[in-house]
């Protein structure tokens, strides 16, 4: 008897429960289906469908989605891009699934130790080439001036391996007509043969992945924590007025805040929340002795939710902590390309997937303009069109030449004192960008393209088959993609 009053009822069941969710994780991914993942949801385990985007609150649940004519469509796709014998070695929480990464994010998520990060400023023995080979190392880059945890740091991007941008094109009489598909497949470290290099040449921008935390790239929750509270509140003193006294934890309210949360994103409840919290530095925050009110706790841990709820501008879906995001690289200047629209170090993030799906646009962009008026040298301009007799523009479109940050627009080029890149786009015009993205991809997903290593792209449909019927077909490899990964 005395030992079943040790073994504590209540977190038992709460053991059991996960550890059932995790046997049937186990279960299913032994069967194949590597791309479901467990995540919490409050205090629910909540398996999630990675292909569809799709929460699963129960066994009986998921088992019906992986029947679904959904889940089946987005499968078939998977198989001949996503499940081959090379995967692609992210974990982005919306399309790649790569579940080696998940430990890492767990620890990333609990942990507060600030020296995870691999930071290499002013270290001589870093780059030695002790540890690793000499050309391992030649194929490192180190990117200076970066923001994270509010400190601006110089961190070692560690060369993971090449992507290859291609395209079928519909060609008659050798001039290329129309953009069928257009896709990146992985290829690892090893990347391309030397006859490939020699004729495919290398973007100018690369890819450079992080571990996603909320204050990764941009500033900390809180400057002056006075503004969160009203006059009456932030001192402290209830002004002669009478209060409700609260009996509940002062960390209870952070459980309640969990349900808030969609059910699709990955929420630790209040272990997360405290987490976030310990993740912090304490005077960054506030004071021991403003911390005391309640009042400024319960919206440190409000704000602390909205503000580490971070949306992906290419997806319109959130960013998971833990998961792998990625941002853009110019590798003509070492920077990233939001380093030219501001002078703090702050970069935007978005999932790697996203940004793939992003290169991939701007490269069909780029294509369709070569097509139409020939090579571009700018970057972007304003095409004009439908000329009235009285000057007016009926019709103006947007030409893109290069890659650029979706948020900011910028392009990672050098600038000289305080002068930083303009934007060049409206968001009306962004917003449409990002409808495209979203098209291109849902062709992809109903007709992919099928290769020897995994891949995602977009599909290009013809409204009118007959317009290129009789032409011929042609696969092009375009160009070479980087990839890089700074371990925090």
């Amino acid at each position: 008897m005395a030992e079943k009053k040790e073994l504590g009822l209540q977190k038992t069941v709460v053991s059991l429960k996960e550890q059932l969710a995790r046997t049937t994780l186990r279960n299913l991914r032994a069967q194949g289906h590597t791309y479901v993942e467990l995540r919490e949801d409050g205090r629910r385990f909540v398996f999630f469908c990675t292909l569809c985007l799709a929460p699963c609150y129960s066994d009986a649940i998921l088992l019906g989605h992986l029947n679904g004519n959904l889940h089946k469509e987005r499968l078939s796709c998977a198989k001949l891009t996503l499940l081959g014998e090379n995967p692609w070695p992210f974990n982005d929480g919306v399309l790649f699934f790569d579940s080696s990464t998940e430990e890492e994010g767990k620890s990333l998520i609990s942990g507060g130790d600030d020296e995870r990060f691999a930071i290499v400023a002013y270290d001589e023995n870093r780059m030695s080439g002790d540890d690793q080979p000499a050309a391992d190392i030649a194929d490192d880059v180190l990117i200076s001036g970066l923001l994270i945890k509010e400190r601006t740091l110089d961190v070692e991007a560690k060369f993971i391996g090449f992507g290859r941008i291609a395209a079928r094109l519909f060609e008659k009489k050798g001039r290329s007509t129309w953009i069928d598909k257009l896709w990146c497949e992985w290829l690892g470290k090893d990347g391309p043969s030397d006859e490939e290099k020699a004729v495919v040449p290398e973007h100018d921008f690369a890819i450079v992945t992080f571990s996603y935390f909320y204050n990764l790239g941009r500033l900390g929750l809180l400057d002056h924590p006075s503004r969160l509270l009203t006059s009456e509140s932030g001192n402290g003193k209830d002004n002669g007025r009478k209060r409700k006294k609260s009996f509940s934890d002062p960390e209870d309210t952070s459980e309640s805040l969990c349900s808030q949360y969609d059910s699709s994103e990955e929420v630790s409840s209040a272990r997360g929340s405290r987490a976030l919290l310990a993740d912090y530095d304490d005077h960054h925050l506030v004071n021991r002795r403003v911390i005391k009110n309640k009042t400024v706790r319960r919206e440190l841990r409000k704000q602390q939710r909205i503000f580490s709820e971070r949306i992906c501008e290419v997806c319109k879906q959130k960013m998971l902590p833990g998961k792998d995001a990625a941002a853009i690289l110019n590798t003509k200047t070492g920077k990233l390309v939001c380093g030219s629209r501001n002078l703090l170090g702050a970069f935007h993030l978005f999932h790697v997937s996203c940004v793939v799906h992003w290169f991939l646009f701007c490269e069909s962009e780029i294509l369709w303009n070569k097509m139409v008026s020939g090579k571009g040298k700018k970057r972007c301009t304003k095409h004009q069109s439908g000329v009235k007799w009285n000057g007016l523009v009926s019709d103006v479109s947007w030409q893109i030449f290069s890659v650029f940050c979706p948020e900011c627009q910028g392009t990672g080029i050098n600038i000289e004192g305080d002068v930083i890149e303009r934007d060049t786009f409206p968001l009306s015009q962004t917003w449409r960008f990002g409808v495209k993205v979203s098209e291109g991809r849902k062709a992809w997903v109903k007709n992919p393209e099928k290769l020897e290593n995994c891949s995602t792209g977009f599909h290009f449909p013809q409204q009118n088959e007959e317009s290129v019927k009789g032409q011929e077909e042609r696969v092009q490899n375009m160009k070479l993609v980087r990839f890089y990964r700074v371990e925090l």
